[in-house]
Parts: C-alpha cells; sequence; structure tokens
C-alpha cells in the first residue's frame, strides 16, 4: 500500500514524497551550515546552505517528488520565487509572533509549519497544475 501511495500522481503520494525528500534535504544543509561554520559567519553559512538545499530541490522536485513532471527553466524559475518568497514570509511570520510576545522557540515551530505548508502548495501548483505538460 504505501509503495502505491509513493508512486502516485495525486496529493497523497506527492505530499509524502515532498516530507521524505524535505526531510532529507533540512538534514543534508543542516549539516552543510555546520561545517560552513568553521570556515564563514553563520549568516553566510546559512544562505550557503540554503542555496545548496534550493539547488537539491531544483533536481529533486521533477524526478522525485512530482513523479512524471520534466524539469523546464519555467519551473526551475518559479521554484526559486517560490523559496524566496517563503524565506521572506516565514521571517515577517516569526517576527510579528515574536512582537506579539511569543518565544521564538516556539514561534519558529509555527514559522516552519507554515512554510512547508505553502511551498508544497505553490510548488504542487507549479508542478502539477499550471502548465502540466510544457511546450
Amino acid at each position: 500500500m504505501m509503495k502505491r501511495l509513493l508512486g502516485g500522481h495525486g496529493l497523497i503520494g506527492d505530499g509524502l514524497r515532498f516530507v521524505i525528500v524535505g526531510a532529507g534535504n533540512t538534514l543534508f544543509t543542516l549539516v552543510v551550515f555546520q561545517l560552513l561554520l568553521f570556515w564563514l559567519s553563520p549568516l553566510i553559512s546559512y544562505y550557503l546552505s540554503w542555496a545548496i538545499g534550493l539547488a537539491v530541490l531544483l533536481v529533486a522536485f521533477p524526478r522525485y517528488v512530482f513523479k512524471g513532471s520534466t524539469a523546464t527553466a519555467w519551473r526551475a524559475a518559479s521554484t526559486v520565487a517560490i523559496y524566496l518568497a517563503s524565506l521572506l514570509i516565514g521571517g515577517l511570520l516569526l517576527n510579528e509572533l515574536t512582537a506579539f510576545g511569543m518565544n521564538p522557540r516556539f514561534g519558529i515551530l509555527i514559522t516552519i509549519g507554515f512554510t512547508t505548508l505553502f511551498n508544497f502548495a505553490a510548488s504542487r501548483l507549479v508542478y502539477r497544475l499550471i502548465r502540466p505538460d510544457p511546450a
């Protein structure tokens, strides 16, 4: 049953693969971040590891997450735009939550939850619903 769920092009299959690939990518970029800290500042390490993680997603989305879709320049540009928007939205949300007095250690969990849903919904639009078979 799990193989059937993971192999399908439906919402559940896409969602499960998104979570699996996303968790792996998050762990990978966390390791990259920690390694870069030996040579670079935390902010530069964060931005570089984030960019590397985005590059991984540009390969992983058409190949593993949204199976059957094709990698195109339009989809790559859309994915970059989605994740840049997510970065900004997440920063604004976390800032607002802490401004309302929420502990940032809890606020980051809400922020990650919201941006994960945003990333999945927007990415699924790009890879499944808008221009599903680009010319």
